[in-house]
């Protein structure tokens, strides 16, 4: 396991910033379940870093909860896509899990147009797109002001950037909802119906997509496009929103998922 990660400041607040140094002292100590009740009570009052998620990752993976740890370490990359000790850690969760099911891949249009976004954080994408769009007025004004030579094609080119930019900031912002089996076996059916036909089953820590959610049912698809109705009750949801994980008892883990080195700070490996 990788070390965990640690932060100088939680939103400026220093109760925030108790509850993480506690959170992280109780993991260091190998009270992973109670690291995980105060890494998720900062998630629940709002409070969203990578490594508040990252850590919280590695306490459900130690507490022996692998669908869990790889819902919050999707979360870390989710935030911080050059967070690599996740990206490790979330590999080596995957191949620990039965199947070893791949990430359901985005839609064929989001793979055309934004193939170069993925490892671009979301504050950077919007950065991107801010700069852009300012820097297409700016020329468009100087244009009308003083024609110069190219001013027109560069404009025309900020405008471009501007559009990309501003459609990877929409679809960071509206990512496309995942969930991860929660449950050791999690059945999907044909329709919302415990009753309804079992048409396949999900293992603890596969990933899926899910494109409704209705009365307590969620609909998932798998990368093979499996397609289903699943009990929200046997999943976890990466989002946002940050929905706790459903608890569920499970035997502590004395293996390491990772051996990466520690990025920031220490902590136990």
């Amino acid at each position: 396991m990788s070390a965990i990660l640690c932060i100088g400041f939680l939103v400026g607040a220093s109760a925030y910033e108790d509850t993480f140094a506690d959170a992280n002292r109780a993991y260091a100590a190998g009270d992973y379940a109670g690291a995980i009740q105060m890494y998720e009570q900062l998630i629940s009052e709002s409070v969203v870093h990578p490594a508040v998620f990252y850590n919280a990752g590695n306490a459900y993976y130690r507490n022996g909860r692998i669908g869990p740890a790889i819902v919050n370490y999707e979360r870390a990359l989710q935030l911080d896509p050059g967070l690599e000790s996740a990206r490790e850690n979330l590999s080596k969760a995957v191949r620990e899990t039965k199947r070893h099911l791949a990430r359901p891949l985005p839609p064929e249009w989001e793979q055309s147009l934004l193939f170069w976004h993925y490892n671009l954080s979301r504050r950077m994408t919007n950065a991107l797109a801010a700069l852009a769009w300012i820097a297409f007025w700016m020329l468009l004004g100087v244009r009308q002001w003083r024609p110069l030579r190219y001013t027109r094609r560069a404009a025309v080119v900020t405008g471009i950037l501007a559009v990309a930019f501003g459609l990877s900031a929409w679809d960071k912002a509206h990512p496309e909802l995942l969930a991860v089996a929660s449950d050791d076996v999690v059945a999907v059916h044909y329709g919302t119906d415990e009753n309804e036909t079992v048409r396949f089953e999900l293992y603890a820590g596969d990933r899926v997509t899910v494109d409704k959610r209705a009365n307590g049912w969620a609909r998932v698809t798998t990368a093979d496009g499996e397609r289903g109705w699943a009990q929200d009750r046997g999943l976890a949801f990466v989002g946002p929103p940050y929905e706790r994980p459903p608890d569920t008892a499970a035997a502590p883990r004395a293996a390491q998922p990772s051996a990466a080195a520690n990025p920031q700070g220490a902590g136990p490996r």
